[in-house]
């Protein structure tokens, strides 16, 4: 936290901000939903990194099916490793009937974490929903109130403009909405316009949740994105969710859960502009101008909650790859390569039984010289010969180290290839490189075309392969 006085508020002593990230122990980028009692789902679910999965006994699953479903979840809770995997349930509404069961067989000693709520209309619905968890928290020897709520605030009518005081109850940890029942309830045509936008009332409904969230200092979760197959399109909506203040994301495909993390992960370079931010605000009087623009309190706050979400995910970055590190260059630059030169190279190679079946049948050749022991006797040799690809593979790739290792651009093509004598199991390999001709290129002169003679032989001393190739090479960089 920063230590502030920022003018006439008087000093900020150990700023509290972000309530709704430091009050969840939990951080809830992206929750998945399973349908109840399919395995198969579960198990790509457990695969994900979704930091939540929803196990659905609602609306996925058919009403003479809930029964079987009810029972698997059961099991689940009690049998599934989730790992560090946030797990709440969806019980079916508060006015089905069912919902009492779905709580009684999924509530088990230490699962799951939360339910999801749908089709709430006011705060004593989870009022009445709160009581009944403290009684079956007792029985099942958890700790009474810990087990919260994500309600669904948009799926009834009377819901939207009451979602602050549900969002406000004690046992909610998140809030979400969504526009599929809701549009059901209104008899709207459509929830989205030509351009892929919400229609007014459901971007209302959005807005709405998303207030009360922050209102009551809790986590809002955006809804799901209903086309599977439109990535990109997903990306700019949680991009967008993610801008506007929302904390996470419902998903219905395994494909979008990455998606999804991403978006609402703070960047590596956000990150660091944060912490060079609230360093800078170290010791400042007011407000003051950062990078060329006037920052004060919200700036600070924005920048310490993007800190905390980084904190609770347990890394500081989004899942950007890291830079791959680039290693020693054993290679020769163009100047080194002057025509005349002969390499001999250190890496030595005893031909296997194992290196010819597998190079012959990794790339689909079916003759029999190579794999038919029995027709191979009949043949001037008596066995079967090692591919003559494999041999000026290996020859090329014995020469790597000293000629081209980490300083060619392209391997250009072969001029000429040659095999003077057959290669046999147990053969053992050497090879030398001679440089025929070298030239800088006339357009770049950071690199250049070097013609290599490559120059395999065999434990005796004979030539078993000849390879004149052709490379583009770099010329050595100015700052080595």
């Amino acid at each position: 936290n920063v230590n502030l006085v920022v003018g006439e508020f008087g000093p900020l002593s150990s700023m509290r901000l972000s309530n709704a990230v430091r009050a969840a122990s939990r951080r809830l980028r992206s929750l998945h939903f399973v349908p109840g009692g399919s395995q198969k789902f579960l198990d790509k679910a457990l695969a994900s990194r979704a930091d939540a999965l929803i196990i659905d006994l609602e609306d996925s699953v058919l009403p003479a099916d809930k029964p079987a479903a009810r029972a698997a979840v059961s099991q689940w809770m009690t049998s599934t490793d989730f790992g560090s995997k946030t797990v709440a349930v969806r019980i079916n509404a508060l006015d089905s009937g069912i919902w009492k069961e779905d709580v009684a067989e999924t509530m088990k000693s230490s699962r799951p974490d939360m339910f999801v709520v749908p089709k709430v209309s006011s705060r004593a619905d989870l009022d009445m929903l709160g009581d009944h968890l403290s009684e079956m928290e007792r029985k099942a020897g958890r700790e009474v109130g810990g087990t919260t709520l994500l309600p669904i605030v948009s799926e009834v009518p009377e819901a939207p403009l009451r979602a602050h005081e549900i969002a406000s109850h004690p046992r909610v940890e998140a809030v979400t909405w969504g526009a599929e029942d809701l549009s059901a309830e209104i008899g709207a045509k459509r929830r989205r316009d030509g351009s892929g936008s919400y229609l007014e009332v459901f971007q209302l409904c959005r807005s709405l949740t998303l207030l009360a969230a922050k209102g009551a200092k809790v986590q809002a979760i955006d809804t799901v994105y209903t086309d599977l197959k439109d990535l990109k399109g997903l990306r700019a909506e949680s991009e967008r969710s993610a801008d506007t203040g929302f904390d996470g994301k419902l998903t219905i495909h395994p494909d979008q859960i990455d998606v999804v993390n991403t978006a609402f992960s703070p960047s590596a370079a956000e990150l660091a502009e944060a912490k060079e931010l609230l360093a800078a605000a170290e010791g400042q009087v007011g407000a003051f101008r950062f990078k060329g623009q006037m920052v004060d309190i919200p700036h600070f706050k924005q920048a310490q909650r993007m800190l905390d979400r980084a904190a609770v995910t347990g890394s500081e970055a989004s899942p950007e790859k890291p830079a791959w590190p680039e290693g020693p260059k054993h290679g020769k630059w163009l100047e080194e390569l002057t025509p005349g030169l002969v390499i001999q190279h250190a890496l030595t190679r005893t031909v296997t039984e194992t290196d010819n079946v597998l190079f012959t049948t990794l790339s689909l050749n079916p003759a029999k010289l190579h794999l038919d022991y029995e027709s191979a006797k009949s043949t001037q040799f008596k066995k079967p010969l090692v591919n003559s690809m494999f041999t000026v593979a290996l020859l090329v790739g014995m020469s790597v180290l000293e000629t081209t290792h980490g300083t060619t651009v392209a391997n250009l093509g072969f001029d000429e290839v040659l095999f003077p004598r057959p290669v046999f199991f147990g053969d053992s390999i050497r090879a030398e490189t001679e440089v025929l001709a070298a030239r800088a290129s006339s357009k770049d002169p950071s690199r250049g075309i070097v013609t290599f003679e490559h120059r395999a032989f065999n434990q005796d001393g004979h030539l078993v392969c000849k390879a004149r190739r052709n490379a583009l090479m770099l010329a050595r960089p100015s700052s080595l």
